[in-house]
């Protein structure tokens, strides 16, 4: 069975808070979590991959985000 990776997973290898990987999702950034039988958000480790690296390696995610307090 694969690994799932929740928020908390994805929080500290970007120095993010969750809610803004919430934000993110909603808005359509980065993929729809699954859901396990809790409603809990979970990712695929091929996801919270390609989450890091568009976080860590461009600045899209910061300038979205000011653009929406425009």
């Amino acid at each position: 069975m694969d690994k799932k990776y929740r928020l908390k997973d994805i929080e500290e290898k970007i120095d993010r808070d969750k809610t803004t990987l919430i934000r993110w999702e909603k808005d359509g950034l980065i993929p729809r979590a699954k859901r396990d039988s809790r409603g809990w958000r979970y990712y695929s480790q091929e996801q919270v991959q390609n989450i890091v690296n568009n976080v860590l390696s461009t600045d899209y995610f910061r300038k979205v985000s000011n653009e929406s307090n425009i």
